[in-house]
């Protein structure tokens, strides 16, 4: 296969994973609409500097130290759980403040994302199977390096237009009237999202 089919593969692996509404989605359009264009958009880089390090590990081989080491693998996967529904059940406290409305924010924004992304079984599947298949480690290393810079193109263009539509003033003023029960909802989807993650065999 040659350079530009690979890459045309990777690119069409890597869609369905990033533009299927999950974990990143979530969290990105719940921090825009809440008010905070700029966390929002901290958030949506950190989702697409971990994609770009998940990449690199996949591409590289280097996630053969977690393959080597099941325990740390495991240990990982439980306290990136527990952190996402520590985010959850956040969202569930702010629902109970007056009005609604969320106490001052505390945390960095992108760390957030970049943990959100770690977390999401969405690109665990695609770092962890579809991309290892699609660039063996016979292909040349600039056409997995190409790789890794499409991925992170893709996932920015996509994360950072969700961030922007999402902080603009007709939502925000739509999410200030819906803020309490939807910050229950999207609580309850990070909590067992956490949860499902931490506990998975």
């Amino acid at each position: 296969m040659n350079t530009v089919a690979t890459l045309g593969t990777v690119l069409l692996g890597h869609a369905p994973a990033a533009l299927t509404p999950g974990p990143n989605f979530v969290l990105i359009a719940h921090t825009a609409a809440a008010g905070s264009r700029r966390a929002a958009l901290a958030v949506a880089l950190g989702v697409v500097a971990a994609g770009g390090l998940l990449a690199t590990v996949a591409v590289f081989g280097l996630g053969t130290l977690l393959a080597a080491t099941p325990w740390l693998a495991t240990a990982l996967r439980v306290v990136c759980g527990l952190y996402l529904a520590w985010l959850g059940v956040r969202l569930w406290l702010k629902a109970r403040t007056p009005d609604g409305k969320p106490p001052p924010e505390r945390g960095n924004a992108f760390g957030q994302g970049m943990l959100s992304n770690v977390t999401n079984p969405k690109a665990a599947v695609f770092f962890g199977s579809v991309l290892t298949a699609t660039l063996p480690p016979t292909e040349p290393t600039a056409t997995k390096v190409a790789a890794i810079c499409l991925i992170v193109l893709a996932s920015a263009t996509w994360h950072l237009s969700v961030a922007l539509l999402f902080s603009s003033p007709a939502t925000q003023r739509w999410y200030d009237r819906a803020r309490p029960a939807l910050n229950r909802v999207v609580g309850t989807v990070l909590v067992v999202l956490g949860v499902a993650l931490a506990v998975a065999g």
